[in-house]
């Protein structure tokens, strides 16, 4: 197997889960200092705009590389070699589900009509629709892709291991 092929599938994963781990662990939660939720909005939809062809573009380079590593396999196949490149091949399909719906619910949950209006309330701070079952869902997805990729970045290792016998 290509070195050249293996460091386009590491940086393309990289890119793409690195992103998303930062995105969904730092920024997301960052615009809370923010007190104008219009401003949180499209501080996160932008952020996230200017990531997604990145990240779109890291997964494709990721999973192009992963289909060409597979069809290369090493000379001896074991069980385990190919059980966890199952694995790996299923992993790829949910980080591939999870990121369109990522995206999608994303922009749903910045553009979405919300009925709040700002009344006085009691509560020391309102409520700016953030449990909405969108939103809810947005981090469910989000949370999916993240274990999906360090599922694959666990499968890659053993991958390389079983390789290199």
């Amino acid at each position: 197997m290509g070195s050249t092929v293996r460091a386009i599938h590491d940086l393309g994963l990289a890119v793409w889960w690195g992103g998303s781990l930062m995105g969904t662990m730092a920024m997301n939660p960052a615009v809370e200092v923010l007190d104008d939720p219009d401003e949180r909005g499209k501080m996160v939809d932008e952020g996230w705009a200017l990531f997604q062809p990145w990240a779109a573009a890291g997964l494709a380079a990721a999973i192009i590389s992963h289909v060409i590593m597979r069809r290369h396999p090493p000379k001896k196949v074991s069980r385990k070699f190919k059980n966890t490149a199952h694995v790996k091949d299923a992993l790829y399909a949910v980080a591939a589900v999870s990121s369109v719906a990522s995206m999608a619910l994303g922009e749903y949950v910045v553009h979405q009509e919300t009925d709040y209006s700002p009344v006085e309330s009691n509560e020391d701070e309102p409520n700016f629709g953030d449990d909405t079952p969108a939103q809810n869902s947005l981090t469910a997805v989000s949370i999916v892709q993240l274990l999906a990729g360090a599922g694959i970045f666990v499968a890659g290792a053993l991958l390389a291991s079983e390789r290199e016998k």
